[in-house]
């Protein structure tokens, strides 16, 4: 057996875990009534991608290429709701998996990474390549910061919004900077919920029945998944 899993999961819900007194299952339930609607939330954002170089308006979706016993570990990080997609699915939007770099090396065992870093800063004056070289650096990720996260185990997967007018796969959504990635009921494989209350309350309300009233998807909860 391979160690890849077929499946991407996009995590979410860890604005809704940092809610105090917050209604978070209702929240949860409405998260995945969103998502389905309306498509994938991408919020322009900065991010630290390379040592001493930083990305400014960047439109990204992230993916975890893991087995699901492995889910508890990454919801705790990123949500604990949890919506997975085909890997060629995925790709076939243009979506990667990213460039793993170690958090600090030694200035003689940095090839790759000052290489893209190099290219990046000296296309500042050719539009065209200046573009292109900021995808690239959109896939590039630090490994751990000798904490006990450890972002390599991931095998994360991102789906960058390479800014050009061929690229539909993004629509605007409601608010500045806010895009979406949509999909229909039969491209979601898998869902995983917090637990089994929220999910029983998904599939008593009536707009998610309607939604996946042809198509249904696997459906477990993060507990199911310790067994995987």
């Amino acid at each position: 057996m391979g160690i890849h899993s077929n499946i991407l999961v996009h995590w979410t819900g860890k604005d809704i875990e940092n809610s105090p007194g917050a209604n978070k299952s209702q929240q949860y339930v409405e998260r995945l009534k969103d998502d389905c609607e309306n498509g994938l939330f991408a919020k322009r954002a900065s991010e630290n991608l390379i040592r001493g170089k930083k990305i400014r308006n960047l439109l990204r979706i992230c993916f975890t290429e893991i087995r699901l016993s492995q889910a508890q570990t990454h919801a705790e990080r990123y949500g604990k709701l949890g919506i997975g997609f085909t890997r060629d699915f995925i790709m076939n939007k243009g979506g990667r998996p990213v460039i793993y770099i170690p958090y600090k090396a030694k200035a003689d065992s940095r090839l790759l990474e000052d290489s893209i870093k190099n290219v990046y800063d000296k296309s500042e004056n050719n539009k065209e390549i200046h573009r292109s070289s900021k995808w690239i650096m959109a896939h590039v990720k630090r490994m751990s910061n000798g904490n006990r996260d450890d972002y390599y185990e991931e095998m994360e997967w991102r789906l960058v919004h390479d800014e050009s007018s061929n690229n539909k796969h993004f629509t605007k959504g409601k608010g500045t900077g806010i895009h979406r990635l949509k999909f229909v009921a039969s491209d979601i494989k898998v869902i995983i919920f917090p637990d089994e209350d929220i999910k029983q309350m998904s599939l008593k309300d009536e707009t998610i029945r309607k939604y996946f009233s042809e198509h249904m998807p696997i459906m477990a909860t993060l507990d199911d998944c310790c067994n995987f």
